[in-house]
């Protein structure tokens, strides 16, 4: 089939491979950037597509491909791709923006929805594609349900996988269904979700796509390592992170038997680029002329053992003053910020990532 892309920049930037840390180290996957993109595979009955996605370096937009040539690009930009089909009646938007990779189809018709469907991406700097299966299906009331959600393969081989619930719920004007998959690995957590959704038609709408399809992948710069003996941590380490330019940082600090954290050397940037502060068990390093910005803290817990947080702001950052998602051409009135505004409180329920930051981690 004729493929239509939507290449966003003059020359693609080539995505570059971080080393895996160890078992007890502490670099940074860079999360969504790091993902180098997605592809969302739609098994819709008689018209299977792939949606595949590419981000650069600091998870910008560089290309989007929809194989379907009833597809037309209709908007493009590093932070939000669309594809609107022949006859209007349905679209399939992209957008990554901070520490969020999303693939969304709304349509007029439940049918553009159900089917067998695949969502494919590499979680934590792993060169091998991880892969979750789910079905969208009409249930007995004529409204879409997820079903048989799945994780089909999970790459680095030691990461772990945790599927909830799917959650089905019916309100005065919406059904939906909704699950999410949580990844962890070496102290990292990545989490998938998945909305089916139906909107009940409003004779006063102009807005035909009452159904959504919505994929999405979150994932922050932070590691935790929670639970540790001393002398597993014990040693030398390096945070791996990048400017917003692209340019590539690496921390190194070592943590000695008594739990003190010393930091070795500082490499990507001048010396008089950064500001670091030091404390015992732990250090902040703030780069100049950039939101980049790492902070380490040791900890022994009441248990005697230990935890190691890493916390950064790298990728997700990057040109975060481009925040007017509002369309150009002025016809969108379901933007992914309305949507997100308004399941805020609905996320902050859900998020345990979200809700996974501790109050000590900030001075």
């Amino acid at each position: 089939m004729k493929k239509r892309f939507a290449t966003l920049l003059a020359m693609a930037v080539a995505v570059s491979a971080l080393v895996a840390p160890g078992a007890a180290s502490a670099s940074t996957t860079e999360a969504v950037a790091d993902t180098g993109g997605m592809t969302l595979t739609l098994g819709v009955l008689g018209a299977p597509l792939n949606v595949s996605v590419t981000l650069d370096e600091i998870g910008h937009i560089t290309e989007v491909a929809v194989d379907d040539p009833a597809f037309s690009e209709d908007r493009a930009d590093e932070h939000k791709v669309r594809f609107t089909n022949e006859d209007d009646t349905t679209r399939i938007e992209v957008k990554a923006k901070k520490d969020k990779l999303k693939a969304e189809v709304k349509a007029a018709d439940l049918s553009a929805i159900v089917g067998s469907h695949l969502w494919t991406g590499k979680l934590f700097g792993s060169d091998t594609d991880s892969t979750v299966a789910f079905d969208v299906i009409e249930n007995g009331s004529g409204y879409p349900e997820l079903v048989d959600v799945k994780v089909t393969s999970l790459f680095p081989a030691d990461a772990t996988s945790a599927v909830g619930a799917i959650e089905n719920k019916l309100e005065d004007d919406e059904a939906e269904s909704e699950v999410k998959i949580t990844f962890t690995w070496n102290g990292y957590k990545m989490t998938l979700k998945i909305e089916a959704e139906m909107e009940f038609e409003d004779d006063d709408d102009d807005d035909d796509a009452n159904v959504k399809l919505k994929v999405e992948l979150k994932g922050k710069d932070e590691q935790k390592l929670r639970e540790q003996v001393l002398a597993d941590l014990v040693g030398p380490h390096t945070w791996d992170g990048r400017l917003c330019d692209g340019t590539a940082l690496a921390v190194n600090y070592t943590v000695s038997d008594s739990g003190d954290v010393t930091v070795d050397s500082v490499d990507g940037v001048d010396a008089d680029a950064y500001e670091l502060k030091t404390k015992t068990h732990g250090f902040e390093i703030k780069f100049d002329d950039s939101k980049a910005k790492v902070k380490v803290e040791l900890k022994q817990k009441d248990d005697g053992l230990w935890e190691l947080k890493v916390k950064s702001k790298t990728t997700e950052k990057c040109d975060n003053g481009h925040d007017d998602d509002d369309d150009d051409d002025g016809d969108d009135g379901d933007d992914d910020d309305d949507d997100d505004k308004d399941k805020k409180d609905k996320d902050k329920k859900h998020d345990d990532d979200d809700d996974d930051d501790d109050d000590d981690d900030d001075d």
